[in-house]
């Protein structure tokens, strides 16, 4: 939807990768959530999203997801599309993509990212607890039940669904299936022409993979930086250690 949405000139849109590449933001993140779900500090204004999403136009996905009513009342003439899919394979695609990222109290399952968070605590400690708080306000409290965890992530996507369909009028709002193709969408977005291209199919698992892995060199190659100073002294006292031991 992220793509399709931007080739009709509605971009950037924003999206939970936009978020994980942007550490400051996810600190907003959480501020939001937590003032949200938990009443911890004050609740976002309009003000508030300008600043975070000001430079978009338009969302799709979590984190924005979490805050339909808000959203809504900030923007009130925004049209919304509801991408219908099903809730069997949209938790599916779940645990492939953000469920292995993001295992919320330890920062997330692979074992690169606990090594990142010791090397690189800055960046890891703005993303792990936007991670925890989000999933855990959507989707319910951990546990290790895998029934009860899909119970809970399908029980959190319905409750998503009728809430946009609660609070948006049915003329701001499209149901909408992505084999449906370029025409509903163009038509309620108000667009003349139809792209002649495909419409765009992009796998979401391979894409948020891909960006995760993107996104983890990046933060390697922060790391290595931070810590090369380090690295180098450590490896001076080792050698002198090292000649006095050989003398």
């Amino acid at each position: 939807m992220r793509t399709a949405l931007e080739q009709l000139g509605y971009g950037p849109c924003y999206h939970m990768y936009c978020a994980l590449q942007n550490p400051m933001e996810c600190e907003m993140w959480t501020e939001a959530l937590n003032a949200k779900f938990h009443n911890k500090g004050r609740k976002y204004t309009k003000e508030d999203w300008d600043q975070l999403l000001g430079h978009c136009q338009s969302v799709s996905d979590v984190p924005t997801a979490a805050f339909i009513p808000e959203l809504h009342e900030a923007y009130p003439d925004a049209k919304v599309i509801i991408v219908q899919r099903d809730p069997d394979k949209w938790f599916a695609s779940c645990r492939q993509t953000v469920m292995t990222f993001a295992s919320s109290k330890s920062f997330p399952a692979s074992l690169e990212l606990p090594i990142l968070y010791f090397l690189d605590r800055w960046l890891c400690r703005r993303m792990a607890p936007m991670m925890g708080v989000l999933f855990t306000s959507l989707f319910g409290s951990e546990t290790k039940d895998p029934v009860k965890v899909k119970e809970n992530w399908i029980r959190g996507y319905n409750k998503a669904y009728d809430e946009v369909r609660s609070l948006v009028p049915e003329e701001q709002r499209l149901e909408f299936s992505l084999d449906q193709g370029w025409e509903p969408l163009c038509k309620f977005l108000g667009k003349d022409e139809v792209p002649k291209t495909p419409f765009p199919h992009v796998n979401d698992t391979d894409d948020f993979q891909a960006g995760v892995r993107v996104l983890m060199n990046r933060m390697w190659a922060r790391a290595f930086k931070m810590n090369a100073p380090y690295v180098a002294v450590g490896l001076s006292v080792a050698a002198a250690w090292y000649w006095q031991q050989s003398r």
